[in-house]
C-alpha cells in the first residue's frame, strides 16, 4: 500500500476508535512520519543493537522524539502522563508503536534486522487477553510480521508474575519475541525470570556501572549473564556510554550491546548488512 494511503488508513482508523471525531494523528513531512499526540509533535529515533562478537548491527530500538518547541526539556514520554484513563493510555501506546513502524517502513536500507518497541507497563494490566492481536494488523499494513518485532516489557519484580507471564505467552503465540527490560533494577530473581520466559534479557545499566568497584561489577554481571544464558535466553548489555562499561559487558559475555558509546539514537537506521566494528574510546 502506498505510504500516503497507509497514513490515511491509520488516521481514519483512529477517528473510528475515537467515535468518529478528532483530527488526523499522522502526517508525512520530509519523508518522515510524525504524530500529533496530547498536544505534542512526535517523531521516531532508532538506536542500533550490535552483536558483541561480530560488531554487526542486528536491529534497532525505537524511541519517541519530541519535534515541537513548545515544551523544551519535557521528554516525549510525558505524552503518556496526559492519558485520562487506561483506554486512552492503551490507544496512545499503540499509536506510538504505529509511528515507529511507519518510519521503519521508510528505511530503504533495512534488509533484515529486528525492530524493538517498548510496551507501556499499564497496557499489560489494562488489556486482559489477545495481546498483540490489534498491533499485528498494524504491522501487516506496514509490510512487517511479528517475527521482525521485539517487544520490550518491564517487570517491577513485586507483583505476582502470572499476569505478565500470560501476556508474554500470548505474544509468543503470535510470533513476537519478548525482551525483559532493566533486569536487576528491582529484582534479579532467576526463578521469576524462568516463569516469565522472555527470549531476551536486558541487564539494567546499574549492573555495569564503572563508578563503583570494577571487579564487583564484573563478578555480578558475569554471574547473572551466565545464569540467564543457561536458561536459553540472550543477554543484552545496555546503557553503555564509556569504555570501561563496554569492557564489563564484554567480560560478562553478553550477546548484544547497546548504548551511546556504540551508537546514539538517530532518525535513520544503520544498515543491517554492513558489518560494523565497535570501537573502544581511547
Amino acid at each position: 500500500m502506498p505510504l500516503t494511503e497507509l497514513v490515511h488508513y491509520f488516521n481514519k482508523r483512529n477517528r473510528l476508535d475515537c467515535g468518529g471525531d478528532g483530527a488526523d494523528v499522522f502526517e508525512i513531512v520530509d519523508r518522515r512520519a510524525r504524530a500529533y499526540l496530547g498536544g505534542r509533535v512526535l517523531g521516531s529515533l532508532y538506536q542500533p543493537v550490535v552483536d558483541r562478537g561480530s560488531g554487526r548491527v542486528i536491529g534497532h530500538e525505537a524511541f519517541l522524539h519530541a519535534l515541537d518547541g513548545e515544551a523544551p526539556g519535557l521528554p516525549a514520554q510525558s505524552v503518556f502522563l496526559d492519558a485520562h484513563d487506561d483506554g486512552e493510555l492503551v490507544r496512545v501506546d499503540r499509536l506510538a508503536r504505529t509511528l515507529h513502524a511507519l518510519n521503519f517502513l521508510l528505511e530503504r536500507e533495512q534488509q533484515g534486522g529486528f525492530l524493538a518497541l517498548n510496551v507501556h507497563p499499564q497496557l499489560i494490566r489494562a488489556v486482559r487477553d489477545h495481546h498483540g492481536h490489534v498491533f499485528e494488523s498494524v504491522l501487516s499494513r506496514c509490510g512487517l510480521t511479528p517475527d521482525r518485532i521485539v517487544l520490550e516489557l518491564a517487570d517491577d519484580g513485586f507483583e505476582p508474575p502470572s499476569v505478565l507471564a500470560a501476556a508474554i505467552a500470548e505474544y509468543h503465540e503470535r510470533g513476537y519475541r519478548i525482551a525483559l527490560d532493566n533486569f536487576g533494577r528491582h529484582s534479579s530473581d532467576l526463578e521469576r525470570l524462568e516463569v516469565l520466559s522472555p527470549d531476551i534479557v536486558k541487564l539494567d545499566r546499574n549492573l555495569i556501572r564503572d563508578d563503583c568497584h570494577l571487579s564487583l561489577s564484573r563478578r555480578v554481571a558475569s554471574g547473572l549473564a551466565a545464569e540467564i544464558r543457561s536458561l536459553g535466553m540472550q543477554v543484552v548489555g545496555q546503557g553503555i556510554e564509556r569504555s570501561q562499561q563496554l569492557e564489563i559487558a564484554r567480560d560478562a559475555g553478553v550477546d548484544w550491546l547497546q548504548g551511546y558509546l556504540i551508537a546514539a539514537p538517530a532518525a535513520g537506521c544503520q544498515p543491517i548488512t554492513r558489518p560494523q566494528r565497535v570501537r573502544v574510546a581511547a
